[in-house]
Formats: structure tokens, sequence, C-alpha cells
């Protein structure tokens, strides 16, 4: 168990020519999957926001901007070619990743994942429940 397991798994991927997209949660581990070849690198700013089960407290929207941009610098100065996104923590919805594209250098866009299925679900979800409740009952 550890974060350098991961990168020894990033570094054998990348010497079988897979294409690699590790998590980073701070300068020193960009250097590291820089370091073992990650093709993308995706900093991740903590649990994703909003929904009914989403974080409650995160860092703020130009924290993220912040950080993003310093590991995104650290990998970039060993692997001018490789690729960085943004995820996680406030970067939720379009606007938020909107946001932290046009704060950032480099950075060429966002990694979803509960962005991408868990908060479209609970919105369409709870907005059909809303029209099922609405139907009058005779």
């Amino acid at each position: 168990m550890g974060y350098g397991l991961e990168v020894d798994m990033i570094r054998l991927a990348h010497e079988r020519d897979f294409l690699t997209a590790p998590y980073v949660f701070n300068e020193d581990e960009s250097i590291a999957m820089a370091q073992a070849g990650a093709d993308v690198l995706v900093p991740h700013m903590g649990l994703t926001t909003g929904g009914a089960i989403g974080a409650e407290s995160a860092k703020t929207l130009d924290e993220s901007v912040k950080l993003v941009q310093a590991m995104h610098d650290a990998a970039k100065r060993l692997n001018p070619a490789i690729l960085v996104l943004c995820h996680g923590g406030p970067i939720a919805e379009p606007d938020d990743a909107a946001y932290v594209l046009a704060n950032t250098e480099g950075v060429v866009g966002f990694f979803g994942a509960s962005s991408m299925e868990r908060l479209p679900t609970e919105t369409a979800m709870t907005e059909n429940m809303r029209r099922f409740k609405a139907i009058p009952v005779k």
C-alpha cells in the first residue's frame, strides 16, 4: 500500500505503452508521476462538492487555481509533453471548470467523475420524482 506503488504502476504502464492518467494531490506527487512517464496528470482538489452526498467543505476555486497551477508547473518542468487537467473539490459544474481553466496557464481540460455521473443523475432523478409527486390523486 502507498502512493509509491501507484508511481511504480504508472511507470510500468508507461513502459508498456498504456495511456496513463494518475491523480496527484501535491507538487511532490506531480514530480513523481511526471518522472514515471504519466501521459496525463490530474491534480485532484478533493471530494467533489454538491449534490446529496458531496463534500460539504472544500478548497475554494481560487485555492484550486493556485494548487492546480503549481502541480502543472512542477510536472511540466520534468515532462513538457505531459497534459494537465483539473478535477474535484469545488470544480463540480461547467462554470467551475471554466473558471479554473481561464485562470491557469497550460491546463488543458477537466477530468470528470462525480460531475459527469453522480451530480447530473441526482438532478434528473430529483426532478423526475417531483413531477411524479405533483400528480393529483383523486
